[in-house]
């Protein structure tokens, strides 16, 4: 005995009312991840070759940006994004013409949970400061990363569960049960290191910014000491500020991931239960589109930029020494 719908242009289908436009809708993202994959790759492409990176506006005057290799796990996560999708757009494709797709559906778990495990593997990767602040990661960074690693495998084994249970039943509902909270106690890990990043690059900055407070307060400054050390002063201020700014980049990272994930795991969830059963595909695509957002945002803000904290301070003591030749020979002029 089968049971089939029919869609809009009157095609047998056996996906349910609300499942019709799931092949479609899974198709279009996954082109929307292969184009930021295909930029994002370009982009890295470029820089290693020496050339300009994609997003530098013309005009300006920057150094060679540094790609590390943060940047290729992230390529790497966004190129098994792409395939998971689309394979899931495959999945369902195959169950609206056959009613199973086994193999399909194997593939996809398969790949899905390998994508689970390196995105958040790359996000405590990013909020641990790794290749990006420190060359290593600490004992407790790398904790937490096994940690989270091992809540990742309990979190796909009660995928395949569920995948093969019926809703309603008593094993459904425990698994089910394991599923969210596996799912909440990873997504509160992943903030640890992000928060012991902030906290450290804090002190830093606390730390560069006292002596200046001392020097200040002194107030005795020779003209002859002070063009002797522009250039040292010029570094460290362009040290200063360039923690600064990894600061206030990972402040924004952390907001981002608690807002990520307060979207997709509760926002998405009570937008779920007003949705008529014709319109539970909107449940999926409001997912995929803020999980879209945020790969592109966290792409955006740790791109490959120049980590030479000196370029700046050259550029500032070039035009200081140029200064200075002006104000001698316009002194050796009024002699």
């Amino acid at each position: 005995l089968h049971f089939k719908n029919y869609d809009s242009l009157g095609n047998a289908s056996y996906l349910t009312a609300g499942e019709m436009k799931l092949p479609g809708m899974y198709l279009y993202f996954s082109i929307s991840y292969a184009l930021c994959f295909l930029l994002w790759a370009c982009n890295i492409r470029n820089i290693r070759r020496g050339m300009d990176p994609i997003w530098t506006p013309r005009g300006v005057v920057t150094s060679r940006p540094t790609v590390h290799a943060i940047h290729h796990l992230m390529t790497l996560l966004i190129g098994l994004k792409t395939v998971t999708v689309f394979f899931e757009a495959l999945r369902y494709h195959f169950i609206k013409i056959h009613g199973h797709a086994e193999f399909l559906s194997a593939v996809y778990l398969v790949m899905s949970f390998v994508k689970g495990i390196f995105l958040f593997t790359v996000i405590l990767l990013i909020g641990s400061g790794w290749s990006l602040v420190k060359p290593v990661l600490g004992d407790r960074e790398k904790m937490v990363i096994w940690l989270v690693l091992i809540l990742q495998v309990i979190d796909n084994i009660a995928v395949v569960v569920l995948s093969q249970e019926t809703e309603g039943e008593k094993l459904y509902a425990d698994w089910t049960a394991v599923l969210h909270l596996v799912d909440i106690v990873c997504c509160c890990a992943v903030l640890v290191p992000i928060v012991w990043q902030v906290n450290s690059l804090e002190k830093v900055v606390e730390g560069e910014n006292a002596p200046n407070l001392n020097d200040e307060g002194n107030g005795e400054t020779s003209m002859p000491k002070a063009i002797t050390n522009i250039e040292s002063e010029n570094l460290v201020t362009a040290e200063a500020g360039r923690t600064l700014q990894k600061l206030k980049q990972f402040q924004r990272f952390y907001i981002l991931v608690v807002v990520y994930i307060y979207f997709t795991r509760i926002v998405v969830y009570l937008f779920a239960t007003i949705l008529g059963y014709r319109l539970t595909w909107l449940r999926y695509f409001v997912t995929e589109l803020g999980t879209l957002v945020f790969y592109c945002v966290v792409g955006f803000l740790f791109r490959p930029m120049d980590d030479n904290p000196y370029f700046e301070a050259d550029i500032r003591a070039d035009d200081s020494d140029f200064v200075h030749s002006e104000e001698i020979e316009f002194s050796q002029a009024s002699l």
